[in-house]
Parts: structure tokens; sequence; C-alpha cells
């Protein structure tokens, strides 16, 4: 008999006219350059089980009451973009991208982008006209959100270990379908529209966003929400043509009573509507929050684990915050979109000046299972649990510092203690996790 995702049981209504039915089936994301990056092992990663049932075993479960209050905060957090009258950035936030255009960047593969490369993108930004728009969308489509209007690529030095691909410094993160956005204004070239996301803002596609009417708002707003949790599902349309790919963590409006699903399409006028939802299986979406139970944690690490690193989410991928974002998720946590941001989300315990070994003993005294998140400058771990009395951590982690400045890379996901690569006579042990995380998060 197939185990079920669990659910918290509440009941909502959701009013709405449907045009059509949409498909949601197990997919698979696009094969990429990105998958051909090295993944390299290293002891942990081949002496760990790279599953998260052992350790499942060793989570303290949170009560339907504290999910639900987690899951109110997380709703709030996510609609919030549809609250703005305008985005009210400052004049930093707007244009801290424009020093790029000071600094040496690269192609891909190593050529020189001239400064008018940056003056046109910079101009094509058009923040003449910023706030002129001021209306709330919708994404429609899986989509990045860029730092200047354009898919072209820019990098720091691509002969320097962690300054080539995949460091797209253009990748500012991905963006689920059915994720609220503002809209402040057009590209100059009216091909991308400048938002604010719930945890980002940026540059995204106009044919991947549809605008909001207050009756729809209602209608998305009104009903209770599920969450897909399968990774790298296909939304098809009901001609069986894919609409978008669904990573785990994508949102949608929901029934509960019916266990109707529904997502928001883009009309001819570029005008949001709803199409019902319909999973071809079980455990492909549930009703937000999932119980955070043995099964539920296993159920949702097994889809995380072994995606090649991508910075941003660059490719359909993800980095290290993605990861812990989308874990969470499905358990009503909103986490912001990076590490620094997530380390305000939770109780904090400052690790900061401790020696290796007083973090670990830190660790194991404060440290929930799966539910805890270890924060290093530049990078975020969820810390699973102890095997053997050592501190157990799942992340996306590029690899491990090298003493001669070049990287032992694993370019993935994966379940390791936080010392990565002690076992290498080249591996800079001052570099190393537990020597440069600063502190811990629980929720």
């Amino acid at each position: 008999m197939k185990n079920l995702i669990f659910t918290i049981s509440l009941i909502t209504t959701l009013s709405t006219s449907l045009y059509s039915t949409t498909i949601l089936t197990a997919g698979q994301r696009e094969k990429s350059d990105i998958d051909y990056m090295p993944s390299n092992d290293v002891k942990d990663t081949r002496e760990i089980p790279q599953d998260l049932t052992p350790f499942a075993q060793q989570a303290e479960y949170m009560s339907a009451e504290e999910q639900l209050d987690y899951d109110a905060k997380y709703n709030e957090k996510f609609f919030a973009p549809w609250n703005l009258n305008s985005m009210n950035l400052t004049e930093e936030e707007k244009t801290w991208q424009f020093l790029f255009a000071k600094k040496r960047m690269y192609r891909r593969y190593g050529e020189v982008i001239p400064k008018s490369w940056f003056e046109y993108e910079i101009k094509n930004s058009n923040f003449e006209n910023y706030d002129s728009v001021d209306r709330p969308a919708i994404i429609t489509k899986h989509s990045d959100i860029k730092l200047y209007p354009t898919d072209e690529e820019f990098y720091y030095n691509t002969n320097k270990a962690g300054e080539g691909f995949p460091f797209d410094y253009n990748q500012n993160s991905s963006i689920y379908v059915n994720t609220p956005i503002f809209v402040s204004h057009y590209s100059l070239d009216r091909e991308w529209v400048y938002i604010q996301a719930p945890f980002a803002f940026g540059w995204v596609k106009v044919s991947n966003i549809a605008f909001v009417t207050p009756s729809f708002k209602e209608k998305f707003q009104t009903g209770a929400t599920a969450v897909a949790t399968t990774d790298n599902l296909n939304l098809l349309d009901e001609r069986g043509e894919r609409i978008s790919l669904i990573k785990l963590g994508t949102i949608f409006p929901m029934k509960p009573l019916s266990k109707e699903y529904y997502t928001a399409r883009r009309d001819k006028s570029g005008y949001a509507y709803l199409d019902k939802v319909k999973p071809q299986t079980v455990n492909l979406i549930a009703r937000k929050p999932i119980k955070f139970n043995k099964f539920n944690i296993s159920y949702i690490g097994k889809q995380l684990l072994g995606e090649p690193y991508g910075w941003g989410g660059k490719l359909k991928t993800r980095d290290c915050s993605t990861l812990t974002r989308d874990f969470f998720a499905p358990f009503g946590i909103y986490l912001p979109r990076n590490s620094k941001q997530q380390a305000q989300s939770g109780e904090y315990v400052s690790l900061s000046g401790l020696s290796a070994q007083e973090k670990e003993d830190a660790i194991l005294s404060y440290g929930k299972a799966c539910r805890s998140l270890l924060l290093v400058p530049g990078h975020v771990t969820i810390y699973l649990g102890q095997k053997n009395g050592e501190p157990i951590i799942m992340h996306d982690y590029w690899g491990a510092r090298l003493k001669n400045g070049e990287k032992h890379i694993l370019g993935r996901s994966v379940i390791t203690t936080t010392k990565v690569g002690k076992e290498r006579p080249d591996i800079k042990e001052r570099s190393m996790l537990i020597n440069t995380i600063q502190g811990l998060v629980s929720f």
C-alpha cells in the first residue's frame, strides 16, 4: 500500500469560474549544462546514506496548532506583494546592480563584456518610469528573476574557482508558478517587468506574468492553499502540452473538502484566470501545511537530494537557501530568500567565537533534528540530527575549499558532516564548515 502525505485539516471554501482543466503529472527537469558540471564525492557522501529516513526518526514533532500558526505567517508574507501600493525601494536597492558596470565582468567563455553592454541594459531598465505601473500580478510560468532585463549572463573571472558557470550574477533568483507579485514598470523594450516578489525584486519576462483583478485576488486568496510535495512536475494544458515545470514548494489555491486544486493562467489580454488542476497520482500535491512527521520529512527530503547546484535557482535547480526554503515550505514555514535573512526567521543561537568542539557540542545540545538551520557566511544548511555523536547536515553545496584556493566540487544537494573532505590532506581546515558556522536557527 502506498504511503500518503498526511495533512492538517482546516475547512475553508473557494469559489471560482473555470475555463478548462490542467493536468499535474510526474515530470523531469530539462537536462542542461548544469547537469554535466563536476559532482565529486568525499568520505561523507560515500559513507553516510543519502536518505533522510534515519534522521527523521530523531525529529521532534510540531503540534497542529504550532504549524497552523507558522502557516498563517507564511500566507501573510506570501501574499504581501498584493497589499502594496508602490514598491517603495530605496535608491540603493533599485540601483545596486548597476555597480557591476564598474567592474570587469565576463561572458561564460571568458570574453570581457564591454561597458556599452551595461550602458544599454541600464538604459533598458527604464528607472525613469519606476512605479509607473504599480499593479498586482501573478507568476504563470516557472521564471527567473534577473538583475537586468535580459537573459544574457555575466560572470567574474571565469578562470578562478567559484567565479565561472554556474555563478551567473545576472541570476537573482527563480520564482515559481502562482507566486503573487507587484509590478513597478516595464523595461524600455517592454519585454520585461520590474517586480517585487514575496522574497526578492528584479526583472521577470512579461510573457510569464498576468495582471490580477480584485475579483481574482479574492478568489485566489479566500480559499486554502496546497503545495507541490514532489519535485519537477509537469503542468500540462488540456491538449497535453506543457505549461510549466513545477518545483516542490509551489503553491496552489484549493478547495479542501473536494480536494480540488487550481492554477493561475494568462489570457490573451494579459490578465489572470483560474484553471482547475487534476493530479495524475497521489503525493504530487497536498494541503499546506503537511504534518511534520517521520514519513513526510523523509518524503520531502528525498525529493531534494542529489539535484545539481544552481546559483540563484539557475536552470531550474536550487542553491543552498532555495533548498532550505523548499524543504520547509510544505510544513508551512516561510523562509526569506538568502541565508542572512533566514538567520532572522526563528530562535537564534550564536555560535560565533566558539571552538570547533564547542560548536559541535552546542549544535547537539540546541539543534532540533530537521527543524534547525546552521548558518555560515554565504551558506546555509539543515541540521538533520546526529550520527555517532557528530552533527549531520543536508545542504546544496558547491564544494570544499582546498589549500591551493581551488574547491573540491560536490556541486549538488548532499548529506554530510560539518567537516566535508576532512580525510583529504589538501583540505583547508580553517575553511571547513564547522570552523565557519556562525549560528543556529530553530523552528
